[in-house]
């Protein structure tokens, strides 16, 4: 994902040099990528501009997971899945970590 903010759409077809598949979407004007495990389609509710930074708010309207991303509870599987996280104050890349504790409960001792 890095490589489609490093270059500019106008010189280069992003989605080509990187091998990956565009789909248009029926239901949001924007194409998703056929070959993620995981893709979350949202329009555009609000937009909010918050002094040099545009906040973008989003509602979801579908989610598509592939079946080899999904659970025994036919849920996506974030292990499956796999998901990248970016951190803006780091500027790095991050995989998803061990099982820490179960929510709505680990709490409870204290």
């Amino acid at each position: 994902m890095d490589y489609f903010g490093l270059v500019s759409a106008r010189n280069v077809d992003k989605l080509a040099a990187v091998k990956l598949t565009p789909v248009r979407s029926a239901l949001v004007d924007a194409p998703y990528v056929e070959e993620f495990p995981m893709v979350v389609e949202c329009r555009l509710a609000h937009t909010i501009e918050l002094g040099l930074h545009t906040q973008f708010v989003g509602e979801v309207v579908d989610v598509k997971v592939e079946e080899s991303a999904l659970g025994s509870d036919t849920t996506a599987d974030i292990k499956k899945v796999n998901p990248l996280v970016f951190t803006p104050d780091t500027q790095a890349y991050y995989g998803i970590g061990k099982f820490v504790a179960k929510a709505f409960s680990v709490g409870e001792g204290l």
